[in-house]
């Protein structure tokens, strides 16, 4: 049983969960296709001969991953320097 003192609350604001619920099938795509490409791969040599569409499909999924990823960060980071 944890101890209380250790306890840490998590509160959201409504903008942070929002971009949680759209930011979340964007990163589950991403990695899942990260994943296809590599099961492809690895799995049927021939694949590498069109692997430029499913490279062209991940960079495009990049952007937004990465833009999310960067203010989710950036909130977290905000919510670490208020709390101090």
């Amino acid at each position: 049983m944890p101890d209380e003192n250790n306890e840490k609350d998590i509160t959201l604001s409504g903008s942070q969960l929002i971009v949680l619920v759209v930011f979340l099938p964007i990163v589950l795509v991403w990695l899942l296709l990260a994943g296809r490409i590599i099961w492809s791969a690895t799995s049927d040599p021939s694949t590498l001969d069109n692997i430029e569409p499913l490279l062209l499909a991940l960079a495009v999924l990049s952007l937004p991953v990465s833009g999310g990823l960067a203010e989710i960060l950036k909130a977290y980071a905000q919510s670490g320097d208020k709390k101090e």
